[in-house]
């Protein structure tokens, strides 16, 4: 088994520090800017992303960055860091404190080290692959929770919803109720700590929830993409089905067109 113990140690560092520099800019001027794609950015995200580059390659020069906003590698095989400064800019902007930070060793496709951090509650989730899930140190599990005595989350825009409204009234006869809101990894780290069964992360991309798989299959949990199919973080995808485990199989069906 390899050691991954020096990759935990440096994701963990520079999360803390990224967490820092996310309080710093919360309650101040932003320096908001809209990319192309239409989605917004912030002074916080491009600092981290940065920070998170600049320190990479101090400790593992040999490795790749792949980041929201700034990279020194693209997809692919090998060694390769999966980074979102903030995952949840726009409730990061808001002020709804659901944003956080997320950092994944990938290798040949596969998270082997994920950190996730939630600066406003100071949780720090953990993982390493074959190793537990943990969140400041203490062991994490899902639930055993079946979907109709439970929430299921959608992505955090009311459009997607709105456009989607057939998946989401399934969705609706299948469990308790659903949710909406912003910050994905956030919406991850629910399931991993057994707070609701199931998250639909439709629009999701690799550096979004490289980490945040690991933190839930480590947990007990399963992470896929629409279709139930395993997830390859060597390319570029879109859309994540993240549960307990407990009734995946519904959940897949659900999203699948003309079931």
């Amino acid at each position: 088994m390899i050691d991954y113990s020096q990759e935990l140690e440096a994701a963990t560092q520079i999360a803390k520090a990224a967490g820092a520099v996310m309080l710093e800019f919360f309650d101040a001027d932003q320096h908001q800017e809209i990319k192309q794609d239409g989605s917004p950015v912030t002074i916080a995200d491009k600092t981290i992303n940065q920070m998170v580059i600049d320190e990479l390659q101090k400790t593992f020069p040999d490795d790749g960055v792949v980041g929201e906003e700034a990279s020194t590698a693209t997809y692919g095989t090998g060694r390769k860091w999966l980074c979102d400064p903030i995952d949840g800019t726009k409730s990061y902007i808001w002020g709804v404190p659901t944003a956080m930070f997320s950092l994944a060793l990938v290798v040949d496709g596969r998270p082997k080290v994920g950190v996730a951090y939630d600066p406003f509650l100071d949780r720090l989730y953990t993982a390493i692959e074959g190793q537990g899930s943990f969140c400041n140190g203490k062991p994490l599990a899902v639930s055993q929770q079946p979907l109709q005595d439970g929430w299921v989350a959608f992505s955090g825009t009311i459009e997607r919803v709105i456009n989607n409204l057939e998946t989401a009234a399934k969705i609706k006869a299948l469990s308790a109720g659903v949710a909406v809101f912003d910050g994905g990894v956030y919406k991850c780290t629910l399931v991993a700590r057994g707070r609701i069964p199931a998250y639909i992360g439709q629009g999701c991309s690799p550096y979004d929830v490289a980490a945040a798989e690991l933190i839930v299959t480590e947990a007990g949990g399963i992470m896929t993409d629409t279709h139930g199919h395993p997830l390859d973080y060597s390319q570029d995808f879109t859309g994540v089905l993240v549960s307990n485990g407990v009734e995946h199989e519904k959940l897949v069906a659900a999203l699948t067109k003309n079931t």
